[in-house]
């Protein structure tokens, strides 16, 4: 049943990916009318060119690794090994953890102690096939919790850092859109290469279902009213301000919450786990528990950098070259001092 769901979903994906390039073909082609009627020589071979290479980059290449990469949603029962089929499956999906583990090793991505552990775990000889699997499976999940779901943290946070700068700086919802799958797509990728397995067909699907909504999210969020919400509170000149921040802020918030909806989506296929409601509710929590650090890295950073630059850094240079040259001259005349004593 959980290979014919997992086709049908990678059919829905694969039709889905397909009318989103469409749609976006339609939007490049009616952007080259305009770039016409400017009469510019080569202007328009330059804009197709470009624009093949940016959705190449931007979508195609992320989609492709993704779709490409391997995942964990197989896990060997410690029933006996009946045909060579079985066999053969159970072999495979133990040499392809084998092979992961050793890239992190190799790449120095987890820590001395859970080498030592995997190492261990890959020179057991007292199980058969079916358990050798299963057990190999359990440490590298308990590895990949410990060492790896940080790196993956910092990696929705960061997206989300770039979908709040982008989509505060855009005014225009269609702008916005893309901005928010473009990031959706990357953060995938870089996800999927980091912790090295992506989600099963059926729980990727669902992952661009929510990047689909949280698009059309960003579509609308233009439109929000912020007189209407606030009344007089806010100034007409500031209105424009507010109206980006909480913009790019509910993106953000989105942002967040798609990552960590992947995140759990690998976990849960790794564990085995059947809970849609914990992998949402979950990504919920972790979203809003991330709003705190993506506020610092997102605003108290930058602030405090540029004050830095600004003003500590060049105070301090000042206050090092004034009083520095009195020190020396203190220490030359120490240094003196001495040689006329000996």
């Amino acid at each position: 049943m959980k290979k014919g769901r997992n086709f049908i979903s990678l059919v829905f994906i694969v039709l889905a990916f397909i009318a989103v390039l469409l749609w976006i073909v339609s939007l490049v082609v009616e952007t080259s009318a305009r770039i016409e009627a400017l009469e510019i020589p080569y202007l328009v071979y330059v804009y197709y060119v470009s624009a093949v290479a940016l959705i190449g980059y931007f979508l195609i290449y992320p989609f492709l690794v993704v779709m490409f990469s391997p995942t964990f949603s197989y896990k060997a029962t410690i029933n006996p090994l009946t045909g060579t089929q079985k066999r053969k499956t159970i072999e495979n999906h133990y040499n392809k953890m084998v092979k992961f583990a050793k890239k992190l090793m190799r790449k120095n991505r987890i820590r001395p102690e859970n080498v030592e552990i995997l190492k261990q775990e890959m020179n057991r000889q007292d199980l058969d096939l079916a358990q050798k699997d299963m057990s190999f499976q359990k440490v590298l999940v308990k590895v990949l919790n410990e060492d790896i779901k940080k790196d993956i943290r910092d990696i929705i946070i960061d997206s989300a850092k770039d979908t709040l700068y982008l989509t505060s700086l855009s005014q225009n919802g269609l702008v916005d859109a893309l901005i928010v799958l473009v990031n959706n797509f990357r953060m995938l990728k870089k996800i999927v290469i980091r912790c090295g397995f992506r989600p099963s067909f059926f729980r990727l699907f669902k992952f661009y279902c929510n990047v689909g909504i949280s698009s059309l999210v960003a579509d609308g969020a233009e439109q929000i009213d912020i007189q209407s919400m606030l009344g007089s509170a806010v100034k007409s000149f500031a209105k424009p301000i507010i109206e980006s921040l909480v913009s790019g802020g509910v993106n953000a918030f989105l942002m967040l919450r798609t990552g960590f909806l992947a995140r759990n989506y690998i976990f849960l296929d790794a564990e085995e786990a059947n809970g849609k409601e914990e992998a949402t509710q979950g990504a919920i929590l972790d979203a809003t528990a991330a709003l705190p650090e993506l506020t610092i890295k997102s605003v108290l950073t930058p602030v405090a950098n540029a004050v830095n630059n600004t003003i500590v850094n060049p105070t301090k240079s000042a206050v090092k070259t004034l009083f520095g040259k009195k020190e020396n001259l203190i220490v030359e005349e120490e240094i003196i001092q001495l040689e006329e004593v000996k």
